[in-house]
């Protein structure tokens, strides 16, 4: 009988890392593309400065306590071992993270700031000279964080791959769908979090979310299907271990909640918002309820992609 030592905070953490990895990527860009020497999409850019850093940072504690001895967690950071994913991969979070705070606290509005270091006991009063105006720093950052942003989104699935005994995680295509994954999870929590704000909403910026989520679900669909294909075409333990999601106990997971309602489902509802732009070139048709209820299914069908790969990929196995 298979053992499971990766779990529920290995799920979350690979969830949790590529959605930060995801909202900073689309903020990032939000934030490049410019107009009149301001960012076109301001309100993308700073929703996803002020999100990014939270969802990494968690991921990032709960992986702590998924290394047995977490108190030791710091020697990771005592070497650095190209040849290890594990090392390089705590390097890159650890980079990566550290952007993510700066890019948060280059959008806190002055007020903000100021009330921030206002908190800080007497013996902490030092730390006021850091109460600094880092608006101008916000492109560069976006600049710096954009390949580091990649590069957590395919590390997350780099991770699974590099287990080279497991024949469902096997393959290069795991990385490439982590990747996209990451990129329309991100995209979907600006989504939803633009819908929930009581603001009035500029059809503009929701069109670049629509236009962006749709290309990630299409990339990530069109990467599943080769992996299926190629584990079809390969060797009989890869063979076997497809199984798990073609008429095994992952198939219903997999099938209906991941690719029916998870990726198909929102990328119809996406479209259909879409389409006045799409055949009349008509401003973007926006209900709140749809674009929160697609941006929920993206969420939650990134979040089964890894629970059904972490815990299928460890009862897979060459024989």
């Amino acid at each position: 009988m298979k053992t499971i030592e990766w779990g529920i905070l290995i799920v979350n953490y690979l969830f949790l890392g590529g959605l930060s990895a995801g909202i900073f990527f689309v903020s990032a860009l939000a934030t490049y593309l410019q107009e009149d020497g301001q960012p076109a999409y301001p309100r993308i850019a700073k929703y996803g400065a002020m999100m990014a850093p939270w969802p990494v940072a968690l991921g990032s504690f709960l992986l702590i306590f998924d290394l047995g001895n977490w108190y030791r967690f710091y020697k990771l950071f005592l070497h650095f071992r190209w040849e290890s994913p594990m090392s390089i991969g705590s390097w890159l979070l650890l980079v990566f993270t550290g952007i993510t705070f700066a890019a948060f606290y280059a959008w806190l509005p002055e007020e903000a700031r100021h009330r921030l270091f206002a908190w800080l006991p007497k013996r902490l009063a030092f730390l006021k000279r850091f109460d600094l105006d880092l608006s101008a720093w916000r492109r560069p950052l976006a600049m710096l964080g954009f390949p580091f942003s990649i590069g957590v989104g395919i590390y997350t699935g780099v991770l699974l791959g590099a287990v080279q005994s497991r024949p469902f995680w096997n393959t290069n295509l795991v990385a490439q769908m982590f990747l996209f994954s990451a990129l329309s999870t991100g995209t979907a929590a600006l989504i939803l979090a633009l819908s929930i704000n009581r603001k009035s909403l500029d059809f503009k910026q929701v069109r670049f979310l629509y236009t962006l989520d749709i290309c990630f679900i299409t990339l990530e669909f069109f990467i599943v299907l080769p992996y299926l294909i190629h584990g079809e075409l390969s060797v009989r333990a890869v063979q076997e271990a497809l199984k798990l999601i073609l008429g095994g106990p992952y198939t219903v997971a997999f099938w209906l909640f991941f690719m029916g309602m998870g990726l198909l489902l929102p990328l119809f509802i996406e479209l259909w918002e879409m389409k006045p732009v799409l055949l009349a070139k008509a401003t973007v048709h926006h209900n709140k309820v749809l674009a929160a209820g697609a941006a929920f299914l993206v969420l939650t069908g990134g979040y089964l992609l890894r629970y059904i790969f972490v815990y299928a990929g460890q009862i897979s196995s060459f024989r």
